[in-house]
């Protein structure tokens, strides 16, 4: 399956992760590590859904690192993991499928609502039909996110003129 201008400008669901307390540990891939637990955490509990439209999906899943404000209100480097259920438009975190697993990471901040283009996130895979699609992600795709990032924020610009332009995270 190949991703949609639909899908890539899909709203979901955000988890915001504080990865401060791994700064200082002597396993200089721990980040890694800590961001792939949660990706998988992620990944199996979407497919361990009992919906059959999440489990048919597609659903996107996002990454994103940036500064994320951490618990003491405080800017800290963050990892935050979207998913975005293209099929309906989200009504609320009452419905969020997996926040309960997320929370139980060490660093979880908060779950929101989001746009993971706007956030600059990178579409990591897709999930269909109970299978788990990967994205080949290269300079092209990166070009697209860039067009669609300044297209989509223009549009939601003209709806509400008091919000804030940001500059494009998909630019070098």
């Amino acid at each position: 399956m190949e991703l949609t201008e639909e899908m890539l400008k899909s709203e979901g669901w955000a988890y915001l992760f504080d990865l401060s307390f791994l700064e200082h540990m002597d396993d200089e891939d721990a980040i890694n590590k800590h961001i792939r637990s949660i990706y998988n955490t992620a990944i199996d509990g979407l497919l361990n859904q009992r919906s059959k439209k999440l489990k048919k999906g597609p659903v996107v899943v996002w990454n994103c690192l940036k500064k994320v404000t951490g618990d003491q209100n405080q800017l800290v480097d963050g990892y935050i993991l979207m998913i975005t259920p293209y099929y309906r438009k989200l009504t609320g975190r009452d419905s969020d499928p997996i926040v309960e697993t997320m929370w139980k990471h060490k660093g979880y901040i908060r779950a929101s609502s989001a746009i993971p283009l706007l956030e600059g996130a990178v579409p990591a895979c897709i999930l269909t039909e109970g299978e788990v699609n990967p994205l080949d992600i290269d300079k092209a795709f990166f070009d697209s996110l860039s067009e669609l990032f300044e297209e989509h924020q223009y549009m939601l610009s003209l709806v509400n003129p008091r919000m804030e332009l940001r500059s494009n995270p998909y630019q070098n």
